[in-house]
């Protein structure tokens, strides 16, 4: 079959600054079938005409850009209209959300709006309580938050025995309206933390975004430490047009040393682990690849690793973490499941980019044959060099203004004094 041509949406910024699986997320296509013809928009700089007038054999809804739900309700609307051609290509549509229990309304009929074939979805069940209309009219379909891609597979940690760190963890301190499922994933860091360094481990455990580590510093990190601490990643709340999350931040501000409990009391009672939305991260990944044994909260890890088979699982409250500490020194556990663990990643085809992207080129493919004849690739790919040279100042400044306003968010966090004004500053311009 001749050359596809294929539209990304996204809004990754620059690639540079953007977490590894993030970029690996957006690339996916390009890299793994880089004969095909790919035009790459970030909806942050605005779109050239020309480039609506194209007949793209598939238009991909990525990641990074279906989290404009969560903006403000005009200027996500005015996104929408602005990107609406989407809804009337002849292309296939395909959408890969994550974190689709956060308005999971806005996103449910924004897919049947746009008239989506196919939507990727990184929960494994409950698509009828996330998508309560287009799980009637669009295809769905499992994916994950994170692949295996070359460059982690090319990766090696330290040999066990000289790993400088027993146990390890990086959590932000996730807000109360991810549910106590998003409670559990930093609490778990200060309930295993003490009786860690009791028990004489070298701990190297940072909850809040001090403790960020990207690409190969995390890579490094994960490699170094014998045992990596995890929870399940998802929420145990629906939230399905952001009402709650709102309410929480309102009350927050009002009550800003509330406790998860009196959170919930006030902004969202009873609603709580009516559901379980959770997913595999990319972390249970990369620590598997290298060597890591994990201690993870007992969950659902997507179906793909098992307690006591790929994981020694410890309790929401750390309550048998003598236990855990039994099993950290059985060596020969330890070596089993690590040893487990990493077969298991390695042999489910469907944790490989290769394998996303192959089903993805295979759903294309099997649209343009019965969608009639396909827009000429050379006069797509001249659109496409004419897109990628009218675009590179722009995107050039754009990558500029976001550099500076993250070198300014460090110096702001680094400093108290100037941290405290900038936030007495923004809640007075925020009324």
């Amino acid at each position: 079959m001749s050359r596809l041509n294929i539209m990304v949406l996204h809004r990754l910024g620059n690639p540079r600054l953007a977490p590894s699986f993030l970029c690996h997320h957006v690339f996916a296509l390009r890299d793994a079938f880089p004969e095909h013809n790919y035009l790459y928009h970030d909806t942050e700089l605005p779109l050239p005409d020309y480039v609506r007038d194209v007949d793209f054999d598939a238009i991909v809804l990525d990641v990074t850009f279906l989290w404009i739900r969560w903006l403000a309700e005009a200027t996500f609307l005015n996104i929408r209209e602005t990107y609406s051609f989407v809804r009337d290509s002849g292309g296939l549509k395909l959408a890969f959300p994550q974190d689709e229990y956060d308005c999971n309304e806005l996103l449910d009929d924004w897919m049947c709006d746009w008239r989506v074939d196919h939507l990727f979805s990184v929960i494994s069940s409950h698509w009828n309580v996330l998508y309560p209309r287009y799980h009637r009219q669009g295809s769905i379909r499992l994916a994950y938050t994170g692949y295996v891609d070359p460059t982690l597979l090319a990766k090696e940690g330290r040999p066990f025995d000289h790993r400088r760190i027993d146990i390890g963890y990086r959590a932000r301190r996730l807000p109360p309206y991810f549910g106590r499922i998003g409670e559990t994933k930093w609490a778990i860091g200060e309930r295993v933390e003490i009786p860690a360094k009791r028990a004489g481990l070298t701990t190297d455990i940072v909850l809040g975004d001090q403790g960020t580590l990207l690409g190969p510093q995390w890579l490094d990190f994960l490699g170094d430490c014998r045992f990596t601490l995890g929870a399940n990643s998802g929420s145990s709340l629906l939230d399905p047009r952001g009402d709650i999350q709102r309410r929480v931040r309102a009350y927050l501000n009002a009550h800003p040393a509330a406790s998860f409990e009196e959170v919930e009391a006030n902004c969202f009672p009873g609603l709580d682990g009516r559901h379980s939305f959770t997913a595999i991260s990319p972390r249970v990944l990369e620590a598997g690849l290298l060597g890591s044994c994990q201690v993870l909260v007992e969950g659902d890890y997507s179906g793909i690793v098992r307690p006591w088979e790929h994981y020694i699982p410890i309790s929401a409250d750390a309550s048998d973490f003598q236990q855990v500490l039994e099993a950290m020194r059985d060596r020969q556990l330890v070596d089993r499941l690590i040893s487990n663990c990493r077969e298991t990643i390695l042999d489910t085809k469907e944790l490989h980019y290769r394998h996303k992207a192959a089903t993805v080129i295979g759903l294309i493919e099997s649209h343009r044959v019965g969608s009639g004849p396909a827009a000429d690739a050379e006069t797509v790919q001249r659109t496409i060099r004419r897109y990628e040279e009218d675009m590179r100042q722009t995107y050039a400044k754009h990558w500029r203004r976001q550099s500076f306003r993250r070198n300014m968010s460090r110096f702001v966090d680094r400093s108290p004094t100037v941290s405290r004004l900038a936030r007495t500053v923004w809640s007075r311009l925020r009324g």
